[in-house]
């Protein structure tokens, strides 16, 4: 009796041992891994991007497939703006090199200027433009639907100002970088002011972060 009482509770003991450790696992690796509390990532329910249709500065397509498979950083702007947008974009340009300066093997990235001023911001001059801060850079626009349905999934808000006598205007808009992952997940925004090694060291880290999380 003793005997048959002892396996009992020995197969008792194993039983809640295994469901304890099975609960334990699931538990560990299961639930979203948080991020530090210093590192500004949109997590752990990033937006996901929908299907969008914008065309680039070659007049080919620029749709959600362009950003599937490789980071993106995102700012919308317009070529005639005055201040804000050549500076971000300079500083775009820096973080780039940043990036390779920080991380022995940098992952594969893309920056993109959506021009919010498809009236003005032709493709032919919108290449012109994005081409003098860096030749790799991706400009895009689209028509005023094509670019509020994507205005609205990124957050973006802009409002073009009135016509002067010349039938010149200015457009006042979001004036942030947003970071979307080869998920097409928007997994950060960094607001003005912008600082390229800092930008880039919080992408490495970034980057670093979603890939293990998943």
């Amino acid at each position: 009796m003793k005997a048959k009482a002892l396996q009992v509770v020995l197969a008792f003991v194993c039983g809640f041992a295994a469901i304890y450790g099975g609960m334990f696992v699931y538990q560990k690796y299961s639930r979203p891994q948080a991020p530090p509390a210093d590192l500004p990532v949109l997590w752990p329910n990033p937006k996901t991007l929908g299907e969008f249709a914008l065309h680039d500065q070659n007049q080919q397509p620029f749709d959600l497939k362009r950003v599937q498979d490789k980071w993106t950083f995102w700012f919308f702007g317009y070529t005639n703006c005055p201040d804000v947008c050549p500076i971000t974009l300079s500083v775009m340009n820096q973080v780039d090199d940043q990036i390779q300066v920080q991380s022995d093997d940098p992952v594969h990235r893309q920056f993109v200027f959506v021009s919010v001023d498809p009236a003005r911001d032709n493709p032919e001059h919108l290449g012109e433009y994005v081409g003098f801060f860096d030749d790799a850079f991706i400009g895009a626009t689209g028509n005023a639907d094509a670019l509020e349905a994507l205005a609205r999934q990124l957050g973006i808000l802009y409002v073009p100002g009135e016509e002067d006598e010349a039938g010149n205007y200015l457009v006042d808009h979001t004036a942030a970088i947003l970071l979307t992952d080869p998920k097409a997940r928007l997994v950060a925004v960094f607001t003005a002011p912008h600082k390229a090694a800092e930008l880039a060291t919080l992408f490495n880290r970034i980057s670093a972060f979603v890939k293990a999380a998943g």
